[in-house]
């Protein structure tokens, strides 16, 4: 997708949203995020957020998804100003942080995604997760990724070893999660 700059855009692995204030390259972005600080993105972290008036959907049923979809934004734009609002109770360490990755949890409908799109979900929303965790000064995340083929396990445990090797992770407590989880040592 290209950006143009004063694109609105959200953070695929961040809470929040920005503002494209300018082309750095055809894979990167300068966006000034809701906190008025500015940072460079690759365009693949971004997604662009379209007013309610180019959705252009046909269909009862289309048209009520679209409009939970925007009272969604909505009550997501509330959220991260309640957060801002009490950002300082961040600082308050929560000893673990759990996150649900089966995309029935994740989405309202997968019906026509691929197994790469539904992955593609799950691994954005386990990095959000990840981030919260650590911004909150978390000792553990565990990440339900259901016992399935193994795939969304594989990818998180590849996250981790590569992208933060200070961190261990292992199978959750058996009698708790069964095989389908995964705990990632933050501390």
């Amino acid at each position: 997708m290209q950006f143009k700059v004063g694109d609105k855009v959200r953070f695929l692995n961040e809470v929040g949203e920005g503002k494209v204030i300018e082309i750095l390259s055809a894979n990167n972005v300068l966006v000034e995020n809701q906190d008025g600080f500015d940072y460079s993105y690759s365009i693949s972290d971004l997604v662009s957020t379209a007013p309610k008036e180019d959705y252009k959907l046909e269909g009862i049923e289309h048209v009520e998804s679209v409009n939970e979809k925007v009272q969604a934004e909505s009550k997501s734009k509330k959220l991260d100003e309640f957060y801002k609002k009490f950002n300082h109770l961040d600082k308050i360490s929560k000893e673990e942080h759990e996150i649900d990755l089966h995309i029935e949890e994740l989405i309202d409908s997968h019906r026509g995604m691929s197994n790469s799109q539904i992955l593609s979900v799950q691994m954005a929303n386990f990095n959000r997760e990840l981030n919260v965790a650590i911004r909150q000064g978390s000792k553990k995340l565990i990440a339900i990724h259901g016992v399935g083929e193994g795939v969304l396990r594989a990818e998180i445990r590849k996250e981790i070893h590569y992208n933060y090797p200070e961190f261990q992770s292992h199978d959750a407590d058996y009698k708790k999660y069964g095989y389908g989880a995964t705990e990632i040592l933050l501390k």
